[in-house]
């Protein structure tokens, strides 16, 4: 049973739950061997554990945790770990990953929406993130303002890329890249919401979310346009945002 104070993989002491989803529970843990503080994400599938559709499905799970680890990029959560416990009688993986304080987006934008130079900025930061994860075969597949964290000193960060699909499961209808590419559309629009300020924002927003892919912009037309919004420059090769510090079920 998922309680507080149990010992995951013999190192991570389960603190408080800090969110439940469709998707799985989120707590905040302590990693006694590291002495640092982490989330970690206890997935959740619908049937029968001793369904071989079930366990399949777990399997998965623990293969596409694993691939989703070789994301590297400042604006995409790390996983630290994925541990599956032998006395499990679910056969779940538990994904570890860092500890990242601070409010969703989601969270925020219920005080209202964004200028549109934050939700460029915004944009950039999952862009980056989405890229570096579509660059080794991993789509997201639930890009949304609950999944986007907000840390200290100005940060964003992509969560979930633990339960992300990898691309030996074969042909997923709409979960390609392109898919993500559309939910960056629909988090911007729901970032800025109707205010006038997005005005910047509204062609390429209205274009990402269009439904003939054939009209939609790629990855390095869609960072040229947030970049003017956000009013900032293409850092200079080799640099990169040096801060790195919990995900949302």
């Amino acid at each position: 049973m998922e309680a507080q104070g149990r010992l995951v993989g013999e190192r991570y002491r389960l603190r408080r739950r800090v969110g439940a989803g469709a998707s799985g529970t989120v707590w905040q843990a302590f990693d006694e061997r590291a002495a640092r503080e982490v989330a970690v994400k206890r997935p959740r599938l619908p049937g029968d554990p001793e369904d071989e559709a079930y366990r399949r499905a777990a399997h998965r799970l623990y293969r596409e945790a694993r691939a989703a680890a070789r994301v590297d990029h400042p604006a995409a959560v790390r996983i630290h770990d994925v541990v599956v416990e032998e006395a499990g009688l679910d056969g779940l993986p538990w994904i570890v990953m860092e500890w990242v304080p601070g409010e969703s987006l989601h969270e925020v934008l219920r005080r209202g929406p964004v200028e549109a130079p934050e939700a460029a900025r915004i944009g950039l930061a999952v862009l980056g993130s989405l890229r570096a994860a579509h660059a080794v075969g991993i789509v997201h597949r639930a890009v949304r303002p609950a999944k986007v964290l907000l840390g200290p000193h100005g940060r964003v960060v992509l969560t979930d890329f633990g339960t992300a699909r990898a691309p030996d499961e074969g042909p997923h209808r709409g979960a390609g890249p392109e898919a993500d590419l559309r939910s960056l559309g629909d988090l911007l629009r729901t970032a800025v919401g109707d205010r006038a300020p997005a005005a910047p924002l509204g062609p390429l927003i209205a274009s990402l979310r269009a439904g003939d892919g054939a009209g939609r912009p790629d990855a390095e037309e869609v960072e040229r346009h947030l970049r003017e919004v956000a009013g900032t420059r293409r850092p200079a090769p080799g640099r990169r945002d040096a801060i790195r510090s919990g995900p949302s079920a």
